[in-house]
């Protein structure tokens, strides 16, 4: 099992996914604790500390290629809706550099948008990846919701 870490680690980073690293925590070391917090995942790139500004609305970005299988499409039309139902406004891409209180979520290979800070960037995983994994699409929501809440 040893074996395929490196390979998925590598194939994680390639699609600009930072890989969660979990060891165990000891508590009687307090090194050991500090350099489990450190290797958490990093804040979302969403939260702007800097303006104090919230993240209101959403837009998504996906991979034109992989739209073209309908399952795909299917699902990334779901996600479309699922943007008010986590208390998002749903906005188009070429609005997000103009809004501070926008973001866009750009799945797997696509292109980065022009003009769009990359604050305000957020990176998951390939829609064909989301399709197949039910974790990851759950994780997805969980981080969707949690951007309607808490706005970053």
């Amino acid at each position: 099992m040893s074996t395929t870490a490196p390979a998925r680690e590598r194939r994680l980073r390639a699609l600009g996914v930072t890989p969660l690293r979990l060891r165990a925590v000891r508590v009687d070391a307090d090194a050991e604790v500090l350099h489990a917090v450190e290797e958490a995942a990093p804040v979302p790139a969403s939260t702007n500390t800097n303006a104090g500004t919230r993240i209101t609305r959403l837009a998504l970005h996906p991979d034109p290629a992989e739209l073209r299988d309908p399952a795909i499409n299917k699902m990334y039309a779901a996600l479309s809706e699922a943007i008010g139902k986590a208390g998002l406004q749903p906005v188009r891409v070429c609005d997000v550099a103009d809004d501070p209180a926008a973001a866009v979520m750009v799945f797997g290979a696509a292109p980065l948008p022009e003009g769009v800070p990359l604050v305000r960037v957020l990176r998951a995983d390939p829609l064909a990846v989301l399709h197949l994994d039910r974790e990851r699409k759950r994780q997805l929501w969980e981080r969707m919701q949690a951007l309607g809440r808490e706005g970053g």
